[in-house]
């Protein structure tokens, strides 16, 4: 098991030789993370690997795997865990046996409940998200829900994505999170299974004031991350995209205290850090690269670079890379 930043674990079977993989993943991995018995489903060699995230209120895991279906055994049960798990198929099938039996296809999801027995079985490769929190968590949003066991996670299709799209969002970028931030993450996970699961009236207005908002943010600045080097990138682009409309993208970045503009702005200039402190690009001239992140204006990029760092982009070029930062 390896652990890249506090409150984050990864492993893989890929190191492994083929007749430790099955017996150390279910061993070691799966009943030890989520209290789960393992049964496989042929003899080929089996793959799997999981990406656990702690924040907050919720455990998070990506988790890929040879078709296997994963329980929750009788005797397991008896552990007196109520812990209730989301999961979200990926790619690959999935059968929730726990309920009414239902299919899961990617992009669908489903809840299920640590206090019964039953569980999923993977009928492909497939991959998953897992999200753990605690019963009362959910049930403090969902109080006329009468059974979790099997629960679909789909009443409201938007939700869903953007509860999928939230967990990508997190699990892509490197960093680690931790503290009030991760508290907060997680709470808003908690929002938008909620949502997905039919939360009404009050419970949903709050649901959707907290996680659904975050998550359009998260959307946001990550489509203005990776969108930025388009010199016509505009709120209204941006909203085109993510259905939403221009008055609500602002809105949403007022309330990060920084506009539209400035997010574009800051993402160029990082863009142009990066590839003034990176070796390979030595040779390039500073207007290309300035070009490259988006900059139509030479006059406008020099001032605007040296505002937020201090120098001038030949300065920063031939100063040693841990001078300057892009955060």
């Amino acid at each position: 098991m390896i652990q890249p930043h506090p409150g984050r674990m990864q492993f893989s079977t890929h190191a492994l030789p083929h007749h430790e993989r099955f017996p150390i993943f279910c061993e070691e991995i799966v009943r030890r993370a989520v209290a789960l018995d393992i049964v496989r489903h042929d003899d080929d060699p089996f793959e799997g690997r999981i990406d656990i995230c702690h924040a907050g209120p919720a455990d998070i895991a990506i988790i890929s795997t040879s078709a296997a279906s994963y329980l929750r055994t009788p005797s397991l049960v008896r552990d007196g865990s109520d812990a209730l798990f989301a999961f979200l198929c990926v790619e690959g099938r999935m059968m929730a046996a726990q309920g009414e039996q239902r299919q899961i296809a990617p992009g669908e999801g489903i809840l299920c409940d640590s206090s019964q027995s039953g569980g999923i079985r993977m009928e492909t490769a497939t991959r998953y998200w897992a999200v753990r929190t605690s019963r009362a968590n959910i049930a403090a949003l969902m109080p006329r829900l009468d059974r979790f066991a099997g629960a679909p996670l789909g009443d409201h299709g938007l939700a869903l994505r953007l509860l999928t799209r939230y967990l990508e969002g997190l699990f892509s970028d490197d960093t680690a999170i931790g503290g009030t931030t991760a508290k907060v993450f997680g709470e808003h996970l908690i929002d938008l299974i909620a949502v997905s699961l039919g939360a009404s009236g009050e419970a949903r207005e709050q649901a959707e004031v907290g996680g659904v908002r975050a998550a359009r943010r998260a959307e946001i600045l990550r489509t203005i991350a990776t969108q930025s080097r388009d010199p016509k990138l505009s709120a209204a682009r941006v909203a085109a995209r993510l259905g939403v409309t221009p008055r609500y993208v602002h809105t949403l970045l007022e309330e990060t205290g920084q506009t539209f503009a400035q997010h574009v702005l800051n993402s160029r200039l990082g863009m142009v850090l990066r590839r003034l402190r990176d070796p390979a690009t030595s040779q390039l001239k500073i207007i290309d690269i300035a070009s490259e992140a988006g900059f139509t204006d030479l006059s406008h990029f020099n001032r605007s670079f040296r505002r937020r760092f201090g120098d001038t982009p030949t300065g920063v070029r031939s100063m040693k890379p841990r001078r300057w930062h892009d955060g």
